[in-house]
């Protein structure tokens, strides 16, 4: 009785069954401070999967909930009052009660739509094409890279 205990033909099956992909924590990670971005995450995994077909649901699903928090944020009727904000940050001065409650009602809103939105990319889309583990796990910490980089050229820009 002969056994092939050959660990290379073991591990070319091995990789052949298992993709190389973003995890739901950090996709759902990512979702609450920016959809967009979550959504490129999930959408790099369904490109390395061989998904293709469905990246255009993932893209409505990222711009839809998109439109929604711009949507929510003015139907809600919180109004900033964006003069006295850029003399309050010039003069490096502390914020007025009522900035900080505009800011924090309009940041919860966000954070809430995102949430919803990261659920859906996760518990729909990324449990519906990848609903074992059969994938590794890639490590995050590029797209954490890429994500400050991106948070810190936009806040240059803005200021």
């Amino acid at each position: 009785m002969e056994f092939n205990e050959d660990p290379i033909e073991e591990k070319e099956i091995r990789d052949e069954d298992y993709v190389d992909i973003y995890s739901k924590r950090a996709i759902f990670g990512f979702s609450v401070f920016s959809t967009m971005y979550a959504g490129i995450l999930l959408i790099i995994n369904l490109w390395v999967a061989g998904y293709k077909q469905v990246i255009s649901q993932v893209l409505l699903v990222m711009f839809g909930f998109y439109f929604l928090s711009i949507y929510l944020v003015r139907t809600v009727g919180v109004k900033i009052d964006t003069v006295a904000l850029q003399k309050t940050i010039a003069a490096k001065g502390q914020f007025t009660t009522q900035q900080l409650l505009q800011l924090s009602a309009i940041t919860g809103l966000q954070i809430a739509v995102n949430i919803i939105a990261g659920l859906i990319l996760t518990r729909y889309f990324f449990k519906k094409y990848f609903p074992d583990d059969d994938y590794y796990p890639r490590p995050i910490m590029r797209p954490v890279i890429i994500f400050i980089i991106i948070i810190l050229f936009f806040g240059s820009i803005l200021r």
